[in-house]
């Protein structure tokens, strides 16, 4: 419902530069909810977006087919990175990195599953160009183990040729990627190209500004429950934190090669296709990855065509031809960036980039801070208790006649003596808790269950901060000799 304000109750404004302008005076852009995410088209108003949809020439945004399945749940999670987009996307379709970066995990397997050993196992690239201009990407390849196998046969040189070499599944799934440009990526174990597997795990990278994006990411399951959302972003963040400083460092000489491109007056506009023939009309392509990168393993067919795609498009995106060449002319001189490198606490920083962007998160830091706050309090006050009861003669009287009221020196008539002393029920029976509350197995017990929560409180609180330190790193990176062996 529209609603016109009246020149006596005029709308809220804003001002921008010189002027003021009304909150109705804003331009308007298409919006779409899919599967819960809000997809913005920039360059278009709601009716111009709404004709080129009937018309085909918009495409709609990309759906994840098992988000509407019955069963199937998802749990998402979100994080700013002051990377940039396509450095974080190339990443996450490289399956190679995840054997080494993401050692201490578990998921070396995982990686391991994508991989290619360029023999028995090697990568099927299919592509998909819609008559709109979609372009869709997948990658499969034989869910088995390759390196982690070459690396335990070398190991274990001594092993039986015929269990080495023994299949863990007679038809083996296919570990499939997927990528619906221009950010949107799946990941999943499948029997064949239509099943639906009991697990996926789905991305969004979305630029926020030149060498900062934010990354969304859903686990999707079918599963008798959801696991809570704080627990998913715990696991995640500590994943995350294993490789994304290494990242901080490629994307910006990543985004120096780019600019250099733009400078040279290299320009693009389109995909060149699989066959070598060009899907639009192109001119030099800023080629910023065939410089740059170096291709060498048989997994990485599909980084490969998404190095070209961005290459070829990157120059279209809004703003950001205009954006790279103002980073680079206010952070570099004769090749040298003069950006300083940032910290293991800026770039790792879970609370800035995370925590306060996500409700559930800061609802776990705030319980945590009630947690500490209630055990610190009732420790205290608890030992507090303690010591003065010790001193009052009054307690002593009270502690014992409710060990044995018949015991010597305690008569009835100190009893009663006691009782007439207190001004009410109510503080005679918080002399009769007090005393049971300070013997001592309740007293100890309750100091530690009180120490215990405070402990593991601190414990989850932390995970919501920067953890990621120097020392932890090094830590981390020892797991790399347990999954490959050193030649």
């Amino acid at each position: 419902k529209s609603h016109k304000p009246s020149s006596s109750n005029p709308s809220p404004t804003k001002k921008i530069g010189n002027s003021n302008r009304r909150r109705e005076d804003a331009t308007a852009v298409a919006v779409r909810v899919v599967q819960g995410m809000v997809w913005l088209h920039p360059s278009r108003t709601p009716l111009e977006a709404l004709a080129a949809m009937e018309t085909g020439e918009l495409l709609p945004p990309p759906r994840v087919p098992e988000m509407d399945v019955a069963g199937y749940r998802s749990t998402p999670v979100v994080r700013d990175f002051p990377i940039d987009w396509t450095v974080l996307m190339e990443n996450i379709m490289d399956p190679d990195h995840g054997h080494f970066a993401h050692s201490s995990s578990g998921m070396a397997k995982g990686f391991d599953w994508y991989s290619s050993d360029g023999v028995d196992n090697q990568v099927q690239v299919k592509e998909d160009f819609s008559d709109e201009g979609g372009w869709k990407i997948t990658s499969s390849v034989n869910a088995v183990e390759k390196l982690i196998k070459y690396n335990r046969d070398v190991r274990s040189a001594n092993e039986d040729e015929s269990n080495s070499n023994k299949a863990t599944e007679e038809t083996p799934k296919k570990a499939t990627t997927t990528f619906v440009a221009p950010s949107s990526i799946t990941l999943g174990r499948r029997a064949n190209s239509t099943d639906l597997p009991p697990f996926i795990t789905a991305f969004w990278v979305c630029p926020t500004g030149t060498g900062k994006s934010r990354f969304m990411s859903a686990a999707i399951g079918k599963t008798p429950f959801s696991i809570p959302r704080w627990l998913i972003h715990i696991n995640i963040n500590n994943f995350l934190d294993q490789d994304t400083f290494l990242l901080c460092g490629q994307h910006r000489a990543v985004l120096e090669r780019e600019a250099e491109g733009y400078l040279r007056g290299e320009d693009t506009a389109g995909l060149v296709g699989g066959s070598g023939t060009t899907t639009t009309t192109t001119t030099t392509p800023n080629s910023v990855r065939k410089s740059t990168y170096v291709y060498r393993s048989p997994s990485e067919k599909m980084p490969v065509r998404i190095g070209q795609f961005f290459d070829a498009t990157l120059s279209r995106a809004p703003n950001r031809k205009e954006g790279v060449l103002a980073w680079h002319g206010k952070n570099s001189n004769n090749h040298k960036l003069l950006e300083s490198w940032p910290s293991r606490e800026v770039v790792l920083d879970r609370y800035a980039q995370h925590t306060k962007i996500c409700q559930d998160s800061m609802d776990v830091v705030k319980n945590c801070d009630k947690v500490i706050g209630t055990s610190k309090a009732v420790a205290l006050a608890l030992t507090f208790m303690k010591m003065v009861w010790q001193r009052s003669s009054l307690a002593a009287s009270v502690e014992t006649a409710l060990k044995n009221p018949f015991v010597s020196g305690v008569t009835y008539d100190a009893i009663r003596q006691m009782l007439a002393r207190s001004t009410s029920f109510f503080c005679s029976l918080a002399n009769r808790i007090g005393a049971s509350l300070l013997r001592d197995k309740v007293f100890y017990s309750i100091l530690a269950l009180a120490f215990l929560s405070h402990s593991l409180a601190s414990r989850v609180k932390r995970e919501f901060f920067f953890k990621f330190d120097e020392e932890l790193h090094r830590k981390d990176i020892k797991a790399i000799a347990k999954n490959w062996i050193d030649l």
